[in-house]
C-alpha cells in the first residue's frame, strides 16, 4: 500500500540562524621570553657609565623588536633531548676480548665447511707446486748426471750390417745421455735404413740401449740399368752395392722404361719371378740345381739358366709346377746314365708332357 504521509508543521525544520558577526578581538602582547642565564649575568654585573654602552643597548633592543615582531619563530631555542644516563657498568678489557672471540668462534663454527674445504685445497695446491718443483729438480739432474751416460748399445739381428752400421742409422753414440734418446724416433731412424724392414729400441738405465732389428731378406736381382735387390715380396729395396750379396739369381729381359713408368707390369714380373722361385725349391731343384738367371722372352713365356754351366731350360707360359717335377724327373734319369744335357725344352703348347733334350 502505497500511503503518502501528510505533511505536518510539526516537521519542519527549523530556519538556520545567522552567525552573530564577531567583535574583533584585540591583539594580545607578545609573550616576553624568559631570560637567558648570560643575560641574567650581564644584568646581574655592574653597569659601566659610559654613553657608548647606552647606545648600544638602545640599538641592540630595537632590532630584537623587529626581530620579534616579524619572525618569532626564528628566535626560539630547540629543545635538545636528554640522553638516558648509562645504568649498565662499562665492560674491562678482558670481556671485550672475550666476546671478540664469542663472535670470531661463532662465525668459524658456521662456515667451518668452506674454510675445511678451502685448506685442502690450499694443501693440495701447495702439494701439487712441491711436486711439481721436485719433478723439475730431477727431470734437469738426470739429463746432466753422467751416471746415466749410455755406455753400451746392444745390438741383436744384424746379419748384414754392422753394428757401427746399425749404431750410424739410429744415430747413438757412446756417452750421449740416456734419457735424451727417444725410443719412438730412434726407430724411426733405423726403419729409413734400407736393408733394416722392422725394429725396436728399449733403454736399459742407467745406461744401455737394446737394439733387436729384422733385415730385408734379398732373393734376386733385377737388371734395369742398373742392378737392383728385390726381397722375398717381391719389392725392390736397394741398389747392389759393394758389399752386399751377388750370388744370387737375376731377373733379365725387362723393359726398364716400362718397368719404371707401369706400376701392374713391375707388380707382375717381380710376382711370377717369385712365384717360380718358390716352385723351383718346391720341387727340390734348388740344391741341386741353383737358379742363375731368370729371363723374360715376352710372348715366349720365361726360361730359366741353372746349375754352374749355364743349362738351359725353357718353361714357355703356365703350369710351371708341373713342368718343373717333369724336369726333375729327367734330370734323375740322366744322372743315372751319367750324362747331362745341354738345354731341356717344356715349352711344348700342343703336346705340354713332351719334353725335348739336347745332349752334349
Amino acid at each position: 500500500m502505497n500511503r503518502r504521509r501528510a505533511t505536518s508543521k510539526a516537521r519542519k525544520k527549523p530556519a538556520r540562524k545567522k552567525a552573530a558577526a564577531k567583535k574583533p578581538q584585540a591583539k594580545k602582547p607578545a609573550r616576553k621570553r624568559p631570560a637567558r642565564k648570560n643575560v641574567a649575568a650581564k644584568k646581574a654585573a655592574p653597569k659601566k657609565s659610559t654613553r657608548r654602552a647606552a647606545a648600544k643597548r638602545t640599538s641592540r633592543k630595537k632590532v630584537a623588536r623587529k626581530g620579534a615582531s616579524t619572525d618569532r619563530s626564528q628566535n626560539r631555542r630547540r629543545p635538545v633531548p636528554k640522553q638516558p644516563r648509562r645504568t649498565e657498568p662499562r665492560k674491562s678489557w678482558r670481556e671485550k676480548a672475550q666476546s671478540v672471540r664469542g663472535g670470531l668462534g661463532g662465525w668459524i663454527i658456521a662456515r667451518r665447511g668452506w674454510l675445511r674445504r678451502g685448506g685442502q685445497v690450499g694443501l693440495l695446491g701447495l702439494a701439487a707446486s712441491a711436486l711439481f718443483w721436485l719433478g723439475d729438480r730431477t727431470v734437469g739432474y738426470a739429463h746432466t748426471a753422467d751416471a746415466f751416460a749410455i755406455r753400451e748399445i746392444i745390438i741383436e739381428g744384424n746379419h748384414q750390417l754392422e753394428d757401427i752400421d746399425v749404431r750410424r742409422a739410429a744415430r747413438l753414440q757412446i756417452g750421449s745421455n740416456v734419457f735424451e734418446v727417444s725410443s719412438e724416433g730412434t726407430r724411426n731412424h733405423l726403419l729409413q735404413h734400407p736393408w733394416i724392414e722392422e725394429a725396436s729400441v728399449v733403454r736399459k738405465l742407467p745406461g744401455r740401449v737394446r737394439i733387436e732389428i729384422v733385415e730385408r731378406k734379398p732373393v734376386a736381382l733385377v737388371a734395369l740399368d742398373q742392378l737392383y735387390l728385390v726381397n722375398d715380396e717381391g719389392a725392390v729395396f736397394k741398389r747392389l752395392g759393394v758389399d752386399d750379396p751377388v750370388d744370387l739369381p737375376v731377373i733379365t729381359g725387362i723393359a726398364s722404361e716400362r718397368f719404371y713408368d707401369d706400376f701392374d707390369y713391375r707388380t707382375a714380373v717381380l710376382l711370377r719371378s717369385m712365384a717360380l722361385l718358390q716352385d723351383y725349391e718346391g720341387a727340390g731343384l734348388a740344391k741341386r740345381e741353383p737358379v742363375s738367371e731368370i729371363h723374360f722372352e715376352g710372348a715366349n713365356g720365361i726360361e730359366l739358366f741353372v746349375g754352374d754351366d749355364g743349362m738351359n731350360v725353357r718353361l714357355g707360359n703356365g703350369q710351371h709346377r708341373q713342368k718343373l717335377r717333369r724336369l726333375r724327373q729327367v734330370l734323375q734319369r740322366l744322372a743315372k746314365e751319367k750324362t747331362r744335357p745341354s738345354y731341356v725344352y717344356l715349352d711344348n703348347v700342343r703336346s705340354p708332357e713332351r719334353v725335348t733334350v739336347r745332349l752334349p
